[in-house]
């Protein structure tokens, strides 16, 4: 089974309290076992599918409420978006600290172990935090109590072992269940004779392996990738503007305009503009804007305007106003005398607060919105992230309305201390008149 469902059910079955208790033992004395109030299990199960409308798209299927569907059907990615995502804000001060805290030791090495590009700091990091884990969950739960043997399950010593194997084999995702059941569910399609069916299965994969070292040595004779829709614009390096866009250019007004201003420098004459509402990423994400994606309620929305980004140097968040092309003076070895300065209008997010980011193993990105318009160049941005509402009461002691962060598993996670995008061009299809 998924190592991720594995761990999910040994936590909510320790917080909720329903693992077998022995005969010497008293689930009365389980302190960790804060779920087994029906109120709060409840409350937490509707937190989780508040979440919902804040997961972009290309996080697929989002957790749905976990109290209500724990026993129909819960998918294993649902679980891996909820107890290693969602989980460490929306259990902070519901979980006892020292059981919030080794929780977060967890979710912060399978984030690691689950990027598709693992370097030697991350492998070093995620070993430090899976072995602390480990270690800590046998004394604060397990507690070497010969009646609660049955709580160190096999998964928990499996997570010790994901970064030797990740050295002898490279990053899990290459040989996960995902991909297994992919690649087996593949071959089974492939199968037309019901006769002699793992025969036909065998032949399928040497033919698979056959065609995949063809492709590997000359890859031309690969399909060539889909085009962009009509009416993108490629920018190069893996991104293209979508649309929507404006109809009819107009002049900036406002903060926007001071900011396009300062990024084109001051004493320029400010250039009329047209909006685009989307852009397509390196990684296949498609960020969206808030131009567009306000025109719908929010219970019919899967936010996409909220982004990565490299800012002054550092790795910031934001909400993307919308997306434009400003003509700017050309470089001087140019021969042209303009060029396009492609550009996204954006609002930026707080530096995480830094008390939450350290106790919380890097788990809780919680930033607040301020009220900062900047410009920057579309290629800043890394990838599309959630940005979901709480109201924590910070270690500071303050209680405030903020956002915390969350990225899809599997891409780069950002260090913040010291699925291919379906590019439909009528899912923005309201047809209004000042659009094309």
């Amino acid at each position: 089974m998924h190592l991720a469902a594995n761990l999910s059910d040994l936590c909510l079955d320790l917080w909720r309290g329903t693992i077998d208790c022995g005969l010497t033992d008293d689930v009365a004395t389980w302190d960790w076992a804060v779920l087994r109030d029906a109120e709060t299990w409840s409350a937490h199960g509707e937190s989780v599918e508040r979440a919902g409308p804040y997961l972009p798209p290309s996080f697929d299927r989002k957790p749905r409420n976990v109290a209500e569907k724990i026993n129909t059907g819960y998918k294993t990615w649902e679980f891996q978006l909820y107890m290693f995502g969602l989980g460490p804000a929306l259990l902070y001060n519901v979980l006892p600290r020292q059981y919030w805290a080794n929780y977060c030791k967890l979710v912060r090495g399978f984030q690691l172990m689950c990027q598709h590009v693992i370097t030697t700091q991350d492998l070093q990091q995620a070993n430090v935090l899976l072995c602390a884990w480990e270690r800590e969950f046998e004394l604060i739960y397990y507690q070497l109590r010969e009646d609660r043997l049955h709580f160190v399950r096999p998964c928990v010593h499996q997570t010790n072992h994901l970064v030797a194997e990740t050295i002898q084999k490279g990053p899990p995702v290459c040989y996960a269940q995902w991909t297994m059941e992919r690649t087996i569910g593949n071959l089974g399609q492939e199968i037309r004779q019901p006769s002699r069916p793992y025969a036909n299965l065998s032949r399928e994969g040497v033919r698979r392996c056959k065609v995949n070292t063809l492709l590997s040595i000359m890859p031309d004779l690969d399909e060539p990738p889909k085009g962009l829709p009509e009416g993108s614009i490629d920018l190069g390096d893996g991104f293209a503007l979508l649309r929507k866009r404006d109809r009819y250019m107009f002049s900036p007004d406002g903060a926007a305009a001071q900011a396009m201003r300062n990024f084109i420098g001051d004493g320029r004459e400010l250039p009329r503009i047209k909006r685009w509402a989307r852009l397509l990423l390196p990684n296949k994400q498609i960020a969206r804007s808030a131009w567009r994606e306000m025109t719908k309620p929010l219970d019919q929305t899967r936010m996409s305007r909220n982004v990565k980004l490299q800012y002054d140097g550092q790795i910031r968040f934001g909400e993307v106003l919308y997306f434009t092309r400003l003509s700017v003076e050309a470089d001087i070895d140019d021969d042209r005398n303009w060029r396009f300065a492609d550009v996204a209008i954006i609002c930026l997010y707080s530096l995480p607060d830094e008390d939450l980011l350290q106790i919380s193993s890097q788990t809780v990105v919680s930033c607040s919105r301020l009220a900062d318009i900047c410009v920057v160049d579309v290629k800043q941005i890394l990838s599309v992230v959630a940005m979901i509402p709480h109201t924590p009461r910070l270690p500071s002691g303050v209680t405030e309305a903020r956002f915390f962060m969350m990225e899809k598993p599997g891409l780069d996670i950002s260090p913040l201390s010291g699925y291919a995008a379906n590019i439909n061009p009528l899912e923005d299809n309201d047809n209004a008149p000042d659009v094309e």
